[in-house]
């Protein structure tokens, strides 16, 4: 079955070439290409992020072997030269995007992906961590400012006073702001949530 999305994710791709998943469905939303799939709001996210992601894989296809887009839900990118000694990456969502029995998947289906995406992501640390002591920890909890028992939530809250303040975008020191990211880790590492 082809995708009714495909033209309209392909102009938008001609108009600005990286994108996020996102981004790409809030911009379909604008164009009122991309209107209300389901009651139910858990389903309606799914059905919407599926059908961008099909038309994503079958443009994906259509394109080759003249251009390449890659396909990651934090990098969607129109590429026009095609890379010949580059070997194909199996991807495994390819095949589950493209089945379009997946796309009328149940309630109970759709939470059981986000347990398992959640757990992948908590488990996925972008710093390597070291076991920390809570005598190695103190000092950092005084830096922050944070009680000694301090919550998740707190720690949440502090984490973004403190990016916001030391983003090098934001005029500050990248070397601070990776410094407060690495704290930041260790901190929700040792957190009970």
């Amino acid at each position: 079955m082809v995708n009714p999305l495909i033209d309209e994710i392909f102009y938008l791709l001609l108009r600005q070439s990286t994108w996020k998943v996102h981004t790409l469905a809030s911009a379909l939303g604008e164009t009122n290409y991309l209107k209300q799939l389901d009651e139910d709001p858990q389903k309606d996210l799914f059905k919407r992020n599926f059908l961008i992601m099909n038309g994503l894989y079958q443009l994906q296809a259509q394109l080759a072997p003249t251009q390449r887009l890659e396909i990651a839900s934090l990098h969607i990118e129109l590429i026009d030269t095609y890379p010949t000694d580059r070997p194909e990456k199996d991807d495994p969502l390819r095949a589950y995007y493209l089945d379009w029995q997946n796309y009328d998947t149940s309630r109970d289906a759709i939470d059981a992906l986000l347990d398992q995406f959640w757990q992948r992501f908590s488990t996925h640390n972008r710093f390597c961590l070291t076991q920390v002591s809570a005598e190695q920890l103190y000092p950092i909890i005084q830096h922050w400012q944070l009680p000694a028992d301090y919550s998740y939530r707190e720690l949440q809250k502090r984490w973004r006073q403190l990016a916001l303040k030391y983003h090098p975008d934001r005029q500050g020191s990248a070397t601070k702001f990776k410094k407060i990211r690495q704290e930041y880790e260790q901190l929700k590492a040792n957190c009970s949530h």
